[in-house]
């Protein structure tokens, strides 16, 4: 399923419905990172009330909660929410679920949080954390494309530089890599290879001499 979607909002749509469907909890949600202001945005949901998503949408990346899955690239379980008030999660124990799992969407970064809650104990198990992260995994590669799916940016309508210009902004726009040089331009400006005479040298008086030779002893 993720792999046919390349559209953001109803990919995770779809997969949030996957997840309730098979693992059998009533809450779960995806939180992206709005990369301008380096924040945590809720990207869907389900099973959430009013309150809850408030308290998850003003959830930061400095906090305890985002400082830990974002930050860190760490899992979070809390097997008992009537006891916790570590992550400022206090409305999902309100609302009757009794524990929860957030886990970081990963691929070479770290693109959100996928969580999981329920109201029933038994649908914690131990490998519970460890499917959430498989499932979170798939989700960020699945963002992955389809943020490159987009298409490349608008073509620049500048002139292409050309290699006198490239000399002087050699430095790499991207910090720790080498700098792009347009082959294409180079290679316009690189005058094409003139045909060399052969000059008179020995190689040439030698076979004058080797023919003269034998001319007279024909």
């Amino acid at each position: 399923m993720l792999a046919l979607s390349n559209e953001t909002g109803p990919l995770l749509n779809m997969t949030l419905d996957a997840v309730v469907r098979v693992l059998g909890t009533e809450c779960c949600w995806v939180q992206t990172i709005d990369g301008p202001r380096q924040s945590l945005q809720l990207a869907a949901e389900r099973g959430f009330n009013s309150e809850m998503r408030r308290e998850v949408s003003e959830l930061g990346m400095a906090q305890g909660f985002g400082r830990q899955v974002v930050g860190l690239a760490n899992g979070i379980v809390i097997p008992d929410l009537s006891r916790d008030g570590r992550y400022g999660l206090g409305s999902f124990g309100a609302a009757g679920y009794r524990w929860l799992v957030a886990v970081p969407l990963m691929t070479y970064r770290v693109h959100g949080v996928l969580g999981i809650a329920s109201r029933d104990k038994k649908r914690l198990r131990k490998e519970t954390p460890d499917l959430a992260l498989v499932i979170a995994g798939l989700i960020g590669t699945a963002l992955n494309r389809a943020g490159l799916s987009a298409g490349p940016a608008a073509p620049d309508k500048q002139p292409r530089p050309v290699l006198a210009e490239a000399s002087q902004n050699s430095a790499s726009p991207i910090p720790g890599k080498p700098p792009v040089v347009d082959i294409l331009s180079v290679a316009e400006e690189i005058p094409p290879k003139k045909e060399q005479k052969p000059s008179d040298g020995v190689f040439h008086t030698h076979a004058h001499q080797m023919s003269a030779f034998r001319r007279l002893h024909h």
